[in-house]
Order: C-alpha cells, then structure tokens, then sequence
C-alpha cells in the first residue's frame, strides 16, 4: 500500500476516531496550553534531549486534532498548525516521541494552567494504535490478554500456579468466594515481577481474619493492558470481563497490592467505561495497613534496616496516597528514611507507561517465559535499543536520590517501578534490595 493509499484509508480514519474521545477537559489541554515549557522543569525524559520535553511530545496531537475539530484548521492547516503525519517515518518519530512519556504527572501538577500532557500523550497512542504502530511487545500482550490466550500459555500458567502454592502455604483463603467482603485482586504481572508482593498481600489478610477472596486464574496480564498502548476497544472489553467477575463476587472491598495503573483505573477510571458507579470501594493494601496497625489489629517488629520509600506516581500523586506508606515503613524500621522529594513532587522512577516493559531485557524474559521469539523489524530494534538507553537517563536523578539516602532496601507499591528500578539501580551502580511493601510487612509481622 503507498502513503498516500495509507493515509487516506487509515491515518485519516485514525484521526477521526481520536478526536471522537475528545472531552471538555482534555480540550482544555489540547488548546490552552502556551507553550511556556515549564514542565520540562519536572519531566523525567528532559535530560534525554529538549525534544522529550512534554509539550514536544504533545504537539503531534495538536497536529491531528486541531484540523479535526475546527473549521479554520481544516481549511487552512498551514495557518493553524492543523496536519496528519507526511510519511511513514514522521509517523515513526511520533512513535518515538509517545513512548518517551511515563504519564506520571509531573508535568501536570508543575504546570501554571494545569495542562495535563501526558493524558495527551496517551491519546496520542491511541491515535497511533488505530494506525498499527504498536510495539510489537506490547501489541502481544494486549492481544493475547483480549483473546484469553494468556491463560493458555504454558509459561505464564506455571508463574501463577507457583505462586498460587505459595498463597496456599501462607494463607487458608477460599477461592472465587461469592460475597466476601474482601476482593483481592492480583495480575499475572504481579506474578512474574513481583510474587512476594501476592504471597505477602495473602498472608497479611489472613492475619488480620478478615472475609476475603481472590481469583483462581489471572483476571489479566495487567489490566487492561490496552490502556497503556492506547486501544479503546481492548481496554472495554477487558474491564468489562473483570467487572462481571467482581459484581458476581459482589465484595464491599476491592484491593491491590499493585499501586501503578491498575489501582487509579479501578478507582477513577471504571464507572466512564463500564458506564455505572459500582458498588464497590476500591482500597490499595496500604489504606489497609495503617488502619490495621494504628488500631492494634496487626502488630509488626520493628527493624533497624535502612528502608525509603520511592512513590509509584499513580498511587501517590493521582491517588493521594502520599504519606500512608511513610507512615507504615516508620512503624516497621527505626531507620526509615524519606527521599529527597518525597511528596506531591516525587521523582519518576523513568519506566512506567508501559516503557519498561517493551525494553529489550524485558522481551528477552518474556520471550524465554512464553516459549517464542518474538520477530521485530531492524527499525523497531533501533527504536527499543534508544528507549532502553534513554530509560536508564530517565532514573537517574531517582536513583541518585536513592543512593544520597544511604537506604539498603527500597520498597514500592507498583509492578513497574520495580522493574523499573532494577534495571536503573543496577545500570548506575547503587546495589540496594528492592522489596514490595507488602513484603516488608508482611517480613515483620508478630
């Protein structure tokens, strides 16, 4: 097919159905924005190169919708800056420029006018994914956690079954238990990345002698995956399949052990695509936590370890959850210490967004996990080569702020700012132990 057959069939098309998402206030950041570029102040991906800062990374959106929207645009684009990409490797460097986004929020909150261009950036995938530029990584999982095939695979079928024995050893919980109170609600990446974090998590509920549940079988790779790269159509279905199985549940709770993505989806995300308020609340384990030890109800040994903290950007900074995992680490070492910005401001750890987990060490795990090779073009190689080099400068000034608290262990709360951080604590040199917040709980208990 030639460009131009491409652009009239597909782009075109693409640029459509992306401004059909477009809501009152993601307007407001497709048009109020004046370019000021103070968020470049905050953004991980600045030291990379002045083209990563976010509000060049926004522009591309800028481009499509701004002839779609308007009259004058589609009239005149040269005079308002209304285009559709030219060739196919402008397309390829507006691929480049979103996958260089973690959407952490930095650039929202650091900014004047409140310009949110990571949600831009994100829209911009979906632009690109109804055009098929997808890292072929990530398009896997999305097709395979659409289609039900990861259940099926070998590989990830072991991971859960390890994991689930390891439940079974630490917990007496029964399974799929229709109204508990309680729904825990782990992914396979939880299983693969972060097992202790699913291990810990079960063995603290069943210590506090609450009601509650879990799934059988993966619910998903990391739902919904499809958020990540964009693809609306993945994203509902996969919501809704999870949303079924919690209502026939029926719990008052739904928990996560994971505090990336997959909580703030749950929390803030679910009643817009599922299209009714659920009856559920939604809790991150840490809530749990400190109601549990503050009231007495779970006592913990304390620790002289030098334990930090590092945020994950959604449960902390989108989710409020700031001060709560402090406040539990505090009870559980004597020798806590806070990072340098800690807060509303907290560092990004450079990964997240789905960016650690297309990363060539990433696919040649999952690669060895599944049982394939995965077959990708000279140009994307190139393309995930720089995104890993370009990741590791993203964490750098994290990983300093690590190395200047002289912690030997660093917990979190999110399946990708772990990853994330063993890759950058190591590739810059500061040899600390990661642990899930759960695991170090759960390590100290009475």
């Amino acid at each position: 097919m030639s460009w131009e057959q491409f652009k009239k069939e597909t782009v075109k098309v693409a640029a459509k159905k992306t401004a059909s998402h477009l809501t009152p206030v993601s307007l407001h950041f497709l048009e109020n924005c004046v370019g000021c570029a103070l968020c470049e102040v905050n953004c991980p991906f600045t030291p990379v190169g002045e083209e990563y800062g976010p509000v060049s990374k926004a522009e591309p959106l800028r481009h499509v919708l701004r002839q779609e929207i308007n009259l004058l645009p589609k009239l005149f684009p040269w005079l308002f800056d209304g285009k559709l990409p030219k060739s196919k490797e402008e397309l390829d460097k507006w691929v480049d420029l979103a996958y260089h986004c973690t959407n952490c929020g930095l650039c929202y909150i650091t900014c004047p006018f409140s310009i949110h261009s990571g949600e831009m950036i994100a829209q911009l995938r979906g632009f690109l994914a109804q055009t098929g530029r997808v890292p072929s990584l990530l398009k896997l999982m999305v097709d395979a956690e659409t289609s039900g095939m990861f259940l099926e695979n070998p590989g990830f079928k072991q991971v859960w079954d390890n994991v689930m024995s390891q439940v079974r050893n630490v917990a007496n919980v029964e399974l799929d238990k229709k109204g508990a109170k309680y729904l825990y609600l782990p992914s396979l990446a939880e299983a693969m990345i972060t097992p202790g974090a699913v291990v810990s998590t079960a063995k603290i509920l069943s210590k506090l002698g609450i009601d509650w549940t879990m799934p059988s079988k993966p619910l998903s790779i990391r739902a919904p995956i499809g958020k990540l790269a964009g693809d609306h159509e993945s994203t509902m279905i996969i919501a809704k399949k999870i949303y079924d199985y919690i209502k026939n549940i029926n719990p008052e709770y739904l928990v996560f052990s994971d505090g990336g993505y997959p909580y703030t989806f749950f929390r803030f995300e679910l009643p817009g695509v599922v299209g009714e308020k659920p009856s559920f609340k939604v809790l991150h384990l840490v809530e749990i936590l400190v109601d549990a030890i503050n009231q007495g109800k779970l006592k913990v040994k304390q620790t002289n370890e030098r334990i930090t903290w590092h945020s994950p950007c959604k449960m902390g900074r989108f989710g409020g959850l700031i001060e709560e995992p402090a406040e539990v680490l505090s009870k559980v070492s004597t020798n806590f210490v806070k990072l340098k910005s800690h807060g509303l401001f907290s560092k990004c750890c450079g990964g997240g967004n789905s960016i650690a987990c297309i990363v060539p060490p990433t696919q040649e795990m999952m690669e060895k996990l599944m049982g394939m090779k995965l077959e990708i073009t000279p140009t994307e190689k190139n393309f995930l080569d720089k995104l890993y080099r370009d990741m590791l400068i993203a964490g750098r000034e994290k990983v300093q702020e690590i190395k200047e608290s002289g912690a030997t262990v660093v917990s979190t709360a999110c399946v990708g700012c772990f990853h994330t951080l063993g890759f950058t604590t190591k590739a810059h040199g500061v040899n600390v132990t990661l642990k899930t917040l759960a695991e170090v709980v759960a390590e100290n208990l009475e």
